[in-house]
């Protein structure tokens, strides 16, 4: 899905447009290692990405790391309280409302984004507990999110 950010009132609200279409453009195979970086986050928001990275290193995905040069970005900006995240499929940015303060939460909206990166799509939630449920900020990633990767890279060794 492509997601666009868009700055409000001298940048201190972004939101997200309609998809314009069905392909995320660009994805990392977890089974590779990837960078991430977030030059602008806190110690709480590092806290949150490393929760996020230990979330997916229990389904299989154990070849993240903080560093720089980066594949994907994680980036902390102010947003209205209904929007948790972003990824931008272009560029390869994961946005963040900054303004959440849970660690757990902040860790599941961070894996969430993530898992945009890695190729997975959103799951309705009638169909089953996910991650990938629009607006979750309580599930962590399931062993049915493990097959959706694996089905996506094949089995990481």
């Amino acid at each position: 899905m492509r997601f666009t950010p868009f700055v409000v009132v001298l940048g201190l609200v972004f939101a997200c447009n309609t998809p314009t279409d069905d392909t995320i453009d660009v994805t990392h195979d977890v089974c590779a290692p990837v960078a991430i970086s977030a030059a602008n986050a806190d110690l709480a928001q590092l806290s949150g990405i490393a929760g996020a990275m230990a979330l997916w290193a229990a389904r299989g995905a154990s070849t993240l790391a903080l560093a720089t040069p980066s594949a994907i970005e994680v980036r902390f900006e102010p947003a209205a309280p209904a929007f948790h995240g972003q990824y931008d499929d272009q560029a390869s940015v994961v946005y963040i409302n900054r303004t959440i303060d849970d660690p757990a939460a902040l860790s599941i909206v961070i894996a969430h984004e993530l898992g945009h990166a890695f190729g997975l799509r959103h799951v309705d939630r009638s169909e089953r507990a996910s991650l990938m449920n629009p607006g979750n900020l309580a599930t962590p990633p399931s062993d049915a999110d493990r097959r959706e990767l694996e089905a996506l890279w094949g089995p990481c060794d």
